[in-house]
């Protein structure tokens, strides 16, 4: 039997997407926040969807909400923050699980409830959005045309066009700029510094600069693909401001082994980024594109393979994988259970043609 699409921050900037894209694609998802007013404003312009109040401070409002099968798609971020709820009502319930979150810590503590996941029997997706089912896509097809002579892979996020960052985003990435990051290196996972390195990548669009970060593809990466002792991810939304953010990054590292200042840091960017204070528009996010690169390499560091894929807004890619990925949970469910990188979840050639279907395709 079927479940339920229960879309928890339906009333946040991108949930409000992800519901307008559920309706379009025929699925009507049970739209929960905690601001009934704003609910039943969203339910009736989307032509009378069911409504639910919860709120994370209030973690049984969620799970009473879920029965087993379900799937819980949440957008209710900075998710370090305000995470924890939503995925502790989803493995008590047996629902499935899925997000939109690119916060480092966040990712690694959903992979690490991976046993949890699979005694609930379900499957737990993090970072299924622009951040960071791309990457995770073009490595994946990077490493097929390869062979098994691919040892390492290196992935990079770019966009063409104006960046318009939502109030989520930008406190999501303060936030992150606090806790440790990680990275895949010598076959096994490490904790280090986020933007400790960076990376160069030749694009169609030219040569870009990322900066190392903390994602999906260093747990995702080796469990498809064994052979992979090494992932680089790199971040490029940064311009000519890469290098100061990396050095910024440093001293900021440094700073935050003073005590308190950590906890002082953190209470003011609470204050300055409140987190869901809306985003682009639909007249600028159709100025920008998003854009993906992968490496597979050889143990010597020789590229194999190298793919690159181009898709819409960033925004609009997240709504559209966050559709899929709750219709898809709710109706056939994953293909195994636990906690699960995109094409674990889904398949290759299932998440290629969900990519492609949102706009997301590869560039020859």
């Amino acid at each position: 039997m079927a479940g339920r699409i229960i879309l928890f921050g339906a009333t946040g900037y991108t949930g409000e997407l992800t519901a307008r894209r559920m309706v379009v694609s025929g699925a009507k998802p049970l739209l929960v926040a905690r601001n009934p007013q704003k609910l039943e404003a969203l339910a009736s312009e989307l032509g009378g969807l069911e409504t639910a109040t919860a709120d994370v401070t209030d973690p049984a409002s969620i799970a009473q909400i879920l029965e087993k099968g379900d799937a819980l798609v949440t957008t209710v971020g900075p998710f370090i923050r305000l995470g924890e709820p939503a995925l502790q009502a989803a493995l008590a319930k047996g629902a499935h699980y899925v997000d939109s979150t690119g916060e480092p810590a966040w990712i690694r503590r959903v992979f690490e409830a991976d046993s949890q996941a699979k005694a609930s029997d379900i499957g737990a997706i993090t970072s299924f959005g622009y951040d960071y089912v791309p990457g995770n896509l073009a490595a994946a097809m990077a490493l097929e045309q390869a062979g098994p002579d691919a040892t390492r892979v290196n992935v990079g996020y770019f966009f063409q066009g104006g960046f318009g960052a939502s109030g989520g985003t930008m406190a999501s990435l303060a936030g992150a700029m606090l806790t440790p990051g990680f990275e895949f290196r010598g076959g096994r996972l490490r904790t280090i510094r986020g933007a400790s390195s960076d990376h160069r990548f030749e694009t169609k669009l030219g040569p870009r600069v990322g900066l190392s970060i903390g994602s999906s593809e260093h747990f995702a990466i080796p469990r498809i693909a064994p052979e992979v002792t090494d992932v680089g991810a790199y971040l490029g939304w940064f311009g000519p401001k890469t290098a100061p953010i990396r050095y910024g990054a440093a001293a900021l590292a440094g700073f935050t082994k003073i005590p308190g200042s950590k906890a002082a840091i953190s209470a003011a960017l609470r204050k300055a980024l409140p987190g869901s204070t809306g985003g682009p528009t639909l007249s600028e996010r159709a100025k920008s594109s998003s854009v993906a690169v992968a490496e597979a390499l050889a143990s010597d560091g020789t590229v194999l393979s190298t793919v690159e894929l181009n898709g819409p807004n960033g925004y609009d890619l997240t709504a559209a994988f966050l559709d899929f990925a709750g219709r898809t949970l709710s109706t056939t469910g994953p293909l195994s259970v636990g906690s699960l990188g995109p094409v674990e979840a889904f398949g290759l050639p299932g998440l290629t043609a969900a990519c492609a279907a949102a706009g997301l395709k590869p560039v020859s």
